[in-house]
């Protein structure tokens, strides 16, 4: 019976959690979503993301009742809680037949598994009490030459700056193992281009050939949310393409918004490093 109910509820979670995404991709609001993604970064799942935003897109630090009052805070009377998911862990025993010495036997075994119930947070700006510190990630600068020459430091491959005609910006080449970027544009667009491409190189794992749109989005949308974290605004990105790609498969997105919360996350820890590197070698 518990089984049933557990397929049931997930069934409903999930599709909570599509038919939200549907409603933001078709308000134009995916650009606006991958901010939102960038700043609760590495605290929620994709899905409860997907579920804050839906309820409170001017969220910044979540959190339930009890942590909120732990950290001397209480969450103001008629405020407006924000439902999300929480795994419960549980535990169960069955028979299972097993061979033995060459005989079947029976034997108790020990199953663990996760029900999934909704939990409700509310937003820092819900509550009143004793200050706290809210990180911040943003790196504000207008400096993105050093940006690119940085990025440029960072990749694993060679950067050649060429002559590209047409629309072509630049492109990775795994073949032969180098980004070529077009030298005569702007180094705001050099440096939007080289971080689409350093991300073709890192993270891209998709048939080019066979998944050409879905590659693209990836992409685009992490090298966005890493430039909107070191503060490249690079909103000339194709994000009306994005969404009407997304519009016609939103359960991929779901799967494909993981795998782009995930890398975004591991590129701008990794860039940050890389920083923190520079600055011990020349201090």
């Amino acid at each position: 019976m518990e089984s049933n109910s557990r397929v049931n509820k997930t069934k409903e979670v999930y599709e909570r959690v599509v038919k939200n995404l549907q409603e933001i991709v078709e308000r134009g609001e995916y650009e606006k979503f991958l901010k939102f993604q960038k700043k609760l970064h590495n605290k929620y799942s994709f899905n409860n993301i997907v579920l804050i935003f839906s309820q409170f897109p001017d969220a910044t630090q979540v959190a339930g009742r009890k942590k909120w009052f732990d950290m001397g805070r209480v969450v103001e009377k008629g405020a407006h809680s924000i439902a999300i998911i929480a795994p419960i862990p549980r535990k169960m025993t069955k028979i299972q037949k097993v061979m033995e010495d060459g005989e079947e036997v029976k034997k108790e075994i020990s199953v663990d598994y996760c029900v999934y119930r909704y939990v409700y947070v509310y937003d820092v700006s819900q509550t009143t009490g004793k200050e706290i510190p809210l990180e911040t990630h943003d790196l504000k600068t207008d400096e993105m030459g050093d940006f690119y020459e940085k990025l440029k430091a960072f990749s694993k491959v060679p950067v050649r700056e060429v002559d590209l005609f047409g629309g072509t910006k630049g492109y990775y080449s795994e073949k032969h193992n180098e980004i070529a970027i077009k030298k005569s544009m702007s180094i705001d667009d050099k440096t939007a281009t080289l971080l689409h491409e350093i991300t073709h190189s890192l993270y891209d794992d998709f048939d080019y050939k066979k998944d050409r749109d879905l590659s693209e989005v990836f992409v685009e949308s992490v090298a966005y949310i890493v430039a909107d974290h070191f503060g490249l605004d690079t909103s000339s990105c194709s994000f009306n393409y994005i969404a009407q790609w997304a519009e016609g498969e939103p359960k991929t997105v779901i799967e494909l918004g993981s795998k782009i919360q995930k890398c975004a996350n591991e590129f701008i820890e990794k860039l940050d490093n890389f920083e923190m590197q520079e600055v011990e070698i020349a201090a």
